[in-house]
């Protein structure tokens, strides 16, 4: 998880994390513990901020799945 790069499309769309809470249908605290990886996104979620963000698929790898495979 890239928490800068969600943050900074979500600044350059002009949204703010409690109308992108709000979009996603959960909580602005529920949103913070995502984005810091204390869970994860689900893939749904995935997909509304991928439309929301207008998010190219390799901005969607380089903000969910920064994580290396092993």
């Amino acid at each position: 998880m890239n928490p800068y790069l969600l943050d900074a499309k979500i600044k350059q769309k002009g949204l703010t994390l409690d109308k992108i809470s709000s979009i996603l249908g959960i909580d602005p605290a529920t949103f913070y513990r995502k984005k810091k990886g204390e869970s994860d996104f689900s893939r749904k979620e995935i997909q509304i901020l991928r439309k929301t963000l207008d998010l190219t698929n390799q901005e969607v790898d380089s903000i969910f799945f920064t994580d290396s495979l092993t």
